[in-house]
């Protein structure tokens, strides 16, 4: 197989997790086998260390930090440039590695994501795994701080597969945003397979959740790991605002998630009330 073929198989590995798997580090074995409770367990590194394994391309399932000091890696030569990588030099398969929380960690290294070509990442947050925008997230961790005062974003590349001696150019993908008879989907320049069943990160920095069938929802609430989510008329999830639906007012706050309870409210100089927080 070429290194394009390997990658690949990887990346296609990866995609059966999308929106399946549930973030759990003490189950993380659990990935590709199912639990005692028929459920799927893993967490941002295992993700890809068993992806890469079920592959047959497997270097060892390691956290963080040790994706980073594997002997079997190598560290990719790019320019990272405020928190963006050179999209050129990457490579389907490359681990992208961000700074965390703990200054004890090689780097601070505390997260890792995966490019899948075509300038989307894949990745396991806290909730499920899932597809995101390259530059849209990178930008958001860049622009988030630890509390030991550094900031989030990426610190380096690290890839197992090697380029072949002459890599060939990958055939063209349906990739981006379509209109279709039911609906707008989202196609994954790296399969060309649209977003199904799982959030996605836009370029616009907003969160979109795409239905079983791939399409896109919209004016919709969607419950989500028990909290419940509001998506807008143009299907991005709706944050910091007030919604009305069925003839009700609702508030999210800045992560989306519904608000109950006492909140605030600003009359704006044309009457119209704006959300502001939480009440004291």
């Amino acid at each position: 197989m070429s290194a394009t073929q390997k990658r690949q198989a990887v990346c296609d590995k990866y995609s059966i997790i999308i929106g399946r798997n549930i973030y759990n580090q003490d189950l993380r074995d659990y990935c590709y086998k199912p639990y005692k409770d028929g459920k799927y367990y893993s967490d941002c590194s295992s993700s890809i260390c068993y992806a890469y394994k079920e592959a047959g391309e497997g270097f060892g399932i390691l956290n963080t930090a040790g994706i980073f000091t594997s002997y079997k890696l190598t560290t990719v030569d790019i320019n990272i440039t405020e928190g963006i990588p050179d999209i050129s030099k990457l490579r389907p398969g490359d681990m992208l590695e961000f700074a965390g929380s703990d200054a004890s960690r090689p780097l601070k290294i505390g997260h890792v994501e995966m490019y899948c070509g075509n300038g989307i990442i894949c990745g396991h947050g806290s909730g499920n795994p899932s597809y995101k925008d390259l530059v849209a997230y990178c930008k958001s961790r860049y622009n988030s701080w630890a509390t030991g005062g550094w900031r989030k974003g990426i610190v380096c590349v690290r890839r197992y597969i090697q380029d072949d001696a002459a890599v060939q150019p990958e055939p063209e993908k349906q990739s981006g945003w379509k209109q279709e008879t039911d609906g707008y989907k989202f196609y994954l320049g790296n399969t060309g397979e649209p977003v199904c069943n799982s959030w996605y990160l836009d370029t616009d920095g907003k969160w979109y959740w795409f239905n079983a069938a791939g399409i896109m929802v919209k004016n919709v609430w969607y419950q989500y790991k028990g909290d419940w989510y509001y998506l807008g008329p143009d299907g991005a999830m709706c944050k910091s605002q007030l919604v009305e639906n069925s003839g009700k007012i609702y508030a999210v706050d800045n992560n989306g998630k519904m608000v109950t309870g006492e909140v605030l409210l600003t009359t704006l100089s044309d009457g119209a009330l704006q959300y502001t927080g939480l009440a004291a």
